[in-house]
């Protein structure tokens, strides 16, 4: 029975560090809240990549 105690603590670790992660940022705020810059047509290269939109057809991008 202790082992189902251990799985649930973790299982709320791993569910509650994942939360932050399920939407994409879809407006400019939410982009530079999360640490993300707009770009104008792409995402610089060669260490950032796009994982949500400022505008329509405008990338927030983040550094990896």
């Amino acid at each position: 029975m202790k082992i189902i105690y251990l799985f649930f603590a973790v299982l709320l670790l791993v569910l509650q560090s994942s939360l932050g992660f399920m939407r994409a940022p879809n407006n400019a705020v939410q982009c530079k809240q999360a640490g993300g810059t707009c770009s104008t047509d792409h995402c610089p290269p060669p260490n950032t990549r796009a994982f949500g939109r400022c505008k329509q057809g405008i990338p927030c991008c983040r550094t990896v």
